[in-house]
């Protein structure tokens, strides 16, 4: 990763994130439009999700082996050399994504003096633990808004969760606009022939297959296995249905998806990661985000950008991302039949299928275009940047 010379006697943010996969898909245009007016720095852990591509930004980078999962003394480690580099390089802000790049990154810049602190909420690791663990993560994103000078959050829905479980203190949290990290880029999400024959025919699946695409990161809080038991079931009176996962893999879950799926093994297909999601999305029919955490859910812009509809779990940030039953359908999370009737709906109603795909295309059209959410992140910055 090289770095870039960058003109002197400019404002200093430092970007902080556990790994370079949330630089890739969500942070590249923020960061091309700061790099105008700002020096940046970008603090990553590289050896986390090492297949993702090369960024290729206007940035500095400096590696720190930020952990995603708790280290006691590795943190402890992480939290000196953190100290140690605000101290070196004085940023005028620094902001952190993902909860260990928060917490590590909000208590050195505090212990460092840095005036502006910024960390953004996302989706909370604790919402789906009990017990002590819960406890512990809870009180590591406490930690994380106290130690922060401006909190941000995804979606309106997660504010108020954050604010119920005590977690921020009311009206601390802000949303801006509409919601989501980065919005959508209509030039590149958008229906594609071309891209749908493709795709479908280098996965051997027929042009009038019906698919189900899951998109992300294979993990269970996620949902892929209630999604896979779903599409079993579905899949005995829905001879069309075929379900696609695409995504890096996490937790040993493609060998449950195949347990499960193994009567239906001919109509499924699991792919790993992909730098084109644009194509997976053009391909499909409709998406599913069974998720059981979720601050927002990018992927559900991305495919009513394309113009077709998502089922998605009734939980906090997925009820922004869904207009229910305008542009997509909800069931209860972990309900693997209301799951797999709601696919059966889709499969079998494809009026339904179209109008939904039809409402959040324009939707993503009136609130989440790209440009539009970046200027607010540029405009917010701007702002805090000016604050003396």
């Amino acid at each position: 990763m090289a770095s870039i010379a960058l003109p002197l006697n400019r404002p200093k943010i430092c970007i902080l994130s556990t790994t370079p996969l949330i630089v890739h898909f969500f942070l590249r245009r923020h960061i091309q439009e700061l790099a105008k007016f700002t020096e940046i720095i970008l603090v990553i852990n590289p050896e986390n999700d090492s297949y993702t591509p090369t960024l290729d930004l206007p940035v500095r980078i400096i590696p720190v082996k930020i952990q995603r999962r708790i280290k006691v003394i590795d943190d402890c480690l992480t939290v000196g050399q953190l100290y140690s580099l605000f101290r070196r390089e004085k940023p005028d802000l620094v902001w952190a994504i993902a909860p260990k790049a928060g917490l590590l990154g909000m208590l050195s810049a505090w212990l460092a003096g840095i005036r502006h602190r910024v960390f953004i909420f996302q989706g909370e690791v604790w919402a789906t633990r009990v017990g002590l663990g819960r406890q512990l993560l809870k009180t590591a994103d406490k930690l994380t808004a106290i130690c922060a000078t401006q909190l941000l959050a995804v979606s309106q829905s997660e504010v108020s969760f954050l604010e119920k479980e005590g977690v921020v203190p009311p009206g601390k949290a802000t949303v801006l606009g509409s919601g989501s990290i980065s919005g959508v880029n209509l030039a590149r999400f958008r229906s594609d022939l071309y891209l749908r024959r493709m795709y479908r025919s280098a996965y051997n699946i027929p042009e009038n297959a019906v698919i189900c695409l899951f998109l992300g990161r294979l993990t269970f809080d996620k949902g892929i296995a209630d999604l896979a038991a779903a599409f079993a079931e579905a899949s005995k009176t829905n001879a069309d249905l075929w379900l696609v996962f695409a995504g890096p893999e996490e937790d040993k879950a493609v060998e449950v998806i195949r347990s499960i799926c193994r009567e239906a093994a001919d109509r499924l297909v699991i792919c790993g990661f992909t730098d084109k999601p644009e194509a997976f999305l053009a391909m499909a029919d409709f998406l599913c985000l069974p998720s059981y955490r979720e601050g927002f859910g990018m992927v559900i812009l991305e495919a009513g950008a394309v113009g077709i509809p998502a089922i998605g779990s009734r939980i906090y940030g997925i009820v922004d991302a869904i207009s229910e039953d305008k542009t997509g359908l909800l069931f209860t999370v972990g309900d693997v039949t209301e799951l797999s009737r709601q696919m059966c709906r889709l499969v079998q109603e494809p009026e339904l299928r179209e109008a939904l795909g039809s409402a959040a295309k324009q939707r993503v059209a009136a609130d989440f275009m790209e440009e539009d959410v970046v200027k607010r992140y540029v405009d917010f910055f701007t702002d805090v940047l000016a604050t003396k």
